[in-house]
């Protein structure tokens, strides 16, 4: 098992390329085999077919070949529970169905792309023939609110793309709001394969989209005539509010959590101070949505980060980086962990917190998504007082694994570590002695069906061999997230009483030997 996620960290590592999108897939998917593997009741026959089936994910993911990965991780994932593998779920699960738009005003064409991101074993004998109904939640359950169109005689090779095209119904009944459109094909033998795209109905945004970024590139002209520097660094921020619908349709952000409407209305707000030659940093505090342009690739990336009600910019302030686990976002520590208890902390005891959102889901932080954290600090350094000497870095399980790999490639910044439900890999300790004056606070439950505990108990022998000074609280009876909340606390203190020191070096904040 362990193998297995050293593995998949390090070819993404070294295959950060267009087929970057399929390597996290098979990350995010591995982390769920992985747990119910853990958990799953199953014979030692079945078990052992599974680690086979793992096996052999391993070894295709090794050589890039992520589509067998999938397959075989599929595969392994139907075994555990109880299901069938037969040709036509192993169809199911390699049909991929990408949407061109998922924001659509009624009325409005959809083209539906299917493709296959692998060659089945078998075929499955005949066509398809089904239907796409547009579906939302009432009350629990699904109904259907208006049936698109009927398919019929699809081929079930899609080793080439086939395309099925829709149009919205223009129904005044249909309010705006989340819906999703299912497909459903059913072979000439064996259950439907059922794939289902979540989109939004609402009226005007996409006119609205367009009408913001023509005036983003009015009020750019204007500021750069008149030659304000400082405005222009804040006009990402908009041009990423104004972009979020080309984000959403592009799968770079869920259509269903991403309030739109609200980026849209923010945006605006914000550029209208622009426009007026107005910092809007000068005064803001609080929760704060933001995003810079990377010179690495010049694309918008967000950041969301929390200013205290005490910040005063003729003093310096410690910042904390939290690194969000895989499937989040830089909205994740700030929504979660008991609706957002680090700005709770980071209030009463004066703390800037900022949460990067690492590129993906699923990159493991590494190449640019490593890149998008140190960049995004220095952005903070650049809006903020920053104290340079009480820059802490901390992160739950993806984002514990990037808190030591962005921490050993970045030995001069942090002056302390707090990963929770993490691990590391060769890589990262071959590197520890470069880190050896920060301090750490690792957390992990003994019962982490997600990330086993010897992830972490690992990299704490490491470091405790070459002298770091490390506190490990081991949860008993603790799972993968549930450690999270109840840690804060501890690792706030641990921030208060650590900062940066030269190598080899390690004090209390505030000492004075």
């Amino acid at each position: 098992m362990k193998r297995f996620v050293v593995l998949v960290a390090l070819s993404l590592f070294f295959c950060l390329n267009a087929l970057a999108q399929d390597a996290g897939q098979v990350l995010r998917l591995s982390v769920g085999y992985r747990t119910l593997k853990n958990t799953a009741q199953m014979s030692e026959e079945k078990r052992k077919e599974v680690e086979q089936l793992e096996a052999k994910a391993v070894a295709a993911n090794s050589d890039r070949r992520y589509g067998d990965a999938i397959r075989h991780m599929s595969h392994g994932i139907a075994l555990m529970r109880g299901q069938a593998w037969t040709p036509e779920s192993e169809l199911s699960a390699a049909l991929q169905v990408k949407a061109d738009r998922l924001i659509l005003d009624p009325g409005a064409g959809i083209r539906l792309t299917l493709t296959q991101i692998y060659t089945p074993d078998a075929q499955v004998e005949g066509t398809l023939n089904g239907s796409m109904n547009l579906v939302q939640m009432r009350s629990g359950r699904q109904e259907v609110v208006s049936q698109i169109r009927n398919i019929s005689d699809l081929s079930t090779d899609f080793s080439k793309s086939q395309l099925i095209e829709a149009s919205i119904p223009e129904m005044p009944a249909l309010v705006d709001g989340n819906y999703q459109l299912v497909l459903s094909l059913k072979p000439a033998s064996g259950d439907p394969i059922v794939k289902t795209i979540g989109i939004r109905i609402a009226r005007g945004l996409n006119a609205r989209s367009t009408g913001l970024k023509t005036r983003v590139e009015a009020v750019r002209s204007d500021l750069g005539k008149k030659q304000k520097t400082g405005l222009l660094a804040s006009l990402p921020a908009v041009e990423y509010g104004a972009s979020m619908i080309d984000l959403i349709n592009d799968g770079q952000l869920p259509v269903e959590r991403t309030d739109v409407k609200t980026e849209l209305d923010n945006a605006n707000a914000l550029l209208d101070k622009l426009a007026k030659g107005e910092d809007p940093l000068s005064t803001i505090r609080g929760d704060v949505h933001w995003a810079y342009r990377s010179a690495a690739d010049q694309t918008l990336q967000p950041y969301r980060y929390f200013i205290p009600s005490n910040y005063d910019s003729m003093k310096k302030f410690p910042l904390i980086v939290a690194l969000h686990g895989m499937g989040g976002d830089e909205n994740s520590f700030f929504a979660a962990y008991n609706n957002g208890e680090i700005k709770r902390l980071a209030e009463s005891r004066g703390y800037i917190v900022v949460c990067p959102k690492g590129r993906a889901p699923a990159s493991m932080y590494l190449g640019t998504a490593e890149r998008d954290v140190i960049d995004v600090i220095r952005e903070m350094k650049r809006n903020y007082s920053i104290d340079e000497d009480r820059v802490y870095l901390m992160g739950h399980s993806m984002g514990g694994y990037g808190t030591w790999s962005v921490a050993v490639n970045n030995p001069d910044i942090f002056a302390a570590l707090a990963p929770i439900s993490g691990g590391g890999n060769p890589l990262v300790i071959a590197k520890l002695k470069g880190i050896s004056n920060i301090p750490w606070i690792v957390t992990h439950g003994d019962k982490d069906p997600t990330v086993p505990v010897d992830e972490s108990r690992k990299m704490v022998k490491a470091a405790q061999a070459i002298g770091i000074k490390v506190k490990y609280n081991e949860v008993p009876g603790g799972d993968h997230s549930s450690v999270v909340v109840p840690a804060l606390k501890d690792i706030f203190d641990w921030f208060d009483a650590h900062k940066r020191e030269p190598k080899g070096a390690v004090r209390a904040a505030g000492s004075n030997q």
